[in-house]
This record gives C-alpha cells, sequence and structure tokens, in this order.
C-alpha cells in the first residue's frame, strides 16, 4: 500500500516537473553592452513549448538502472570571450533531441552566467561566451533530460577576464 502511494506520489511530481519544463518566459537570446545574458540561445520556443507541455516523465525503473552521468567544466579565456568545454560521462549531449521524450543517459546542458536566473541552452561539448566585461565571472552549469528535468548533476567554476 505504501509503495503505491509512493509511486503515485513520484508519478505526480514527474509529471509536474515535465509540464514546468524551461519555463515557458524564455525567448531568443541577445546579450547587453556588459556581456549579460537575456533570454534562451537559438531556441525554437514554439516547438519547445509545445513538446514541454506534451513531454512524459521518464520511466522511473530504466532512469535508475542507468549510470549516473557526471560533469566537468573546463574555460580557456582568450581576451574578451571564454570557451567553455563540457566534459560529461554516461551522457550523450542530443540536440536532436532537444524538448522530446526523456531518454535515459542523455539530454541538454543548462547554463547560468554570473547567478543570471536567465539560462542558456548547451547543445554541444564546447560552448563560446562573447565580450564578457573585465572581472570575475561564475559559470552553474546542470545536466537535463531532453524534456529538461533535472538530472541532479552539476558543476561549478569561476574564471577572470582581464
Amino acid at each position: 500500500m505504501l509503495h503505491k502511494k509512493a509511486t503515485a506520489l513520484f508519478a505526480v511530481l514527474a509529471l509536474s516537473t515535465a509540464l514546468l519544463g524551461c519555463s515557458k518566459d524564455s525567448s531568443p537570446q541577445n546579450r547587453d553592452d556588459m556581456g549579460n545574458i537575456d533570454d534562451m540561445a537559438g531556441m525554437d520556443m514554439q516547438n519547445h513549448e509545445a513538446s514541454a507541455t506534451t513531454a512524459k516523465p521518464a520511466d522511473v525503473d530504466s532512469v535508475a538502472a542507468t549510470p549516473k552521468p557526471t560533469l566537468d567544466l573546463n574555460v580557456d579565456v582568450n581576451g574578451h570571450n571564454a570557451t567553455i568545454h563540457f566534459n560529461v560521462t554516461n551522457f550523450k549531449i542530443s540536440p536532436e533531441h532537444y524538448s522530446q521524450a526523456a531518454v535515459p543517459g542523455e539530454g541538454h546542458i543548462h547554463l547560468f552566467v554570473d547567478g543570471s536566473p536567465t539560462k542558456v541552452a548547451v547543445k554541444d561539448k564546447v560552448y563560446q561566451l562573447d565580450n564578457l566585461t573585465p572581472g570575475h565571472h561564475t559559470l552553474k552549469a546542470s545536466l537535463h533530460t531532453n524534456n529538461h528535468q533535472p538530472y541532479n548533476v552539476e558543476d561549478t567554476t569561476e574564471f577572470d577576464v582581464k
């Protein structure tokens, strides 16, 4: 009886997370004069919103059987630009399945720059930040399923632009 209640609660929570997705208030991304990110980079919002609201939660048993992914950030600074390298294990970055059904062990990366609540959807192992302001910067990245559910795997790194 308790197992059935816990399973039902998990299903409701997973569905709620899938329906919330990556928030509907995102729009194509621009940078201001300070190099801050305004919105999501390169997203097809019409496709994103439709997929996020119809996405099904990942199968609990298949996710549990998949080895937990890892994420490690490395940053190369060149002038006012930073190239971020995302080293992942047990995880496939799959831009071809972005905003589709969750598949264990694949998805995309959410990147947050300098504590901004606005995220960048990263769909490759390398990402370039251009025209950063001089000073100290912090990057936080987290792994997400195709339908934007978190894997609860993240990494943070700091660097300086001179």
